[in-house]
């Protein structure tokens, strides 16, 4: 079963984050924004609303006096759980995803580009996402995340009942070597609980099942400086970066 893609970010660092010009959710998207939220002593506004088949959220916050301004464009599924047909007259409830990792991941890196298509330049870029593959057990899931660290090594006798490993692989960029892309994954075997709020029971009933996961999110180091020209190369290695380690796992 390939990683299912649960969400993925795109997000950028600068001095006055408004000063990109960045466009607005109905801007971007051509119809506007289901949800429009402005906090006023934060310098702060989020838009969000479907887009295709997912949810789509821009946020973008000031933060004066914080340090550099952040703006965020998050691409989920539109709801938190799904049910999935698994053969005649039967089904299961899990997380929803936005469909395998590796089916429906360049549309988004597009839209981000034209999202970040500004002539000024930005502090650091990065992308996230958040990948999940269900299993049957927890020992099936921790087989799957120690395939990918194959740094950490578990004796046969070994029991684990809790697993979760952090790793930044920082590397020069190739787009411009005197930046460095730091390469942060989290890895994990875990039990999820989905609590269906939804049922007419009280208390509403928890679905629990087993997964193996991986957190990843890389980016450029401190604040290194990036022409608004060079942002779609270097979202193009930074797509690159995701799509090495969920295939080939935590590399030195």
């Amino acid at each position: 079963m390939p990683w299912q893609l649960e969400t993925i970010r795109a997000t950028v660092f600068a001095p006055d984050v408004k000063a990109l010009g960045l466009p607005d959710w109905q801007t971007l998207t051509k119809v506007p924004p289901r949800q429009t939220r402005r906090n006023p002593d934060a310098d702060s506004t989020l838009e969000a609303g479907p887009f295709g088949e997912h949810w789509l959220t821009m946020g973008l916050a000031r933060r004066p006096g914080l340090g550099p301004g952040r703006a965020d464009l998050i691409l989920a599924p539109p709801q938190s759980t799904a049910v999935v047909p698994v053969g005649p007259l039967q089904e299961r409830i899990e997380s929803a995803a936005i469909r395998p990792f590796t089916t429906n991941f360049r549309p988004f890196i597009e839209l981000a580009k034209r999202w970040l298509s500004t002539d000024s330049h930005v502090a650091r870029l990065a992308l996230a996402c958040t990948l999940w593959e269900r299993t049957s057990s927890y020992d099936e899931a921790l087989d799957i995340v120690l395939h990918y660290v194959r740094s950490f090594k578990k004796a046969d006798n070994d029991r684990i009942t809790d697993f979760l490993i952090q790793l930044n692989r920082p590397r020069p960029s190739r787009a411009n070597p005197s930046v460095t892309i730091n390469r942060f994954a989290q890895w994990s075997a875990r039990t999820v609980e989905i609590l269906l709020t939804l049922q007419p029971v009280i208390p509403p009933p928890i679905i629990r099942y087993t997964r193996a996961q991986t957190d990843l999110d890389v980016g450029t180091a401190g604040d290194s400086g990036i022409a608004g020209r060079e942002i779609p190369e270097f979202l193009e290695e930074l797509r690159e970066s995701l799509v090495d380690i969920a295939e080939k796992g935590d590399a030195p």
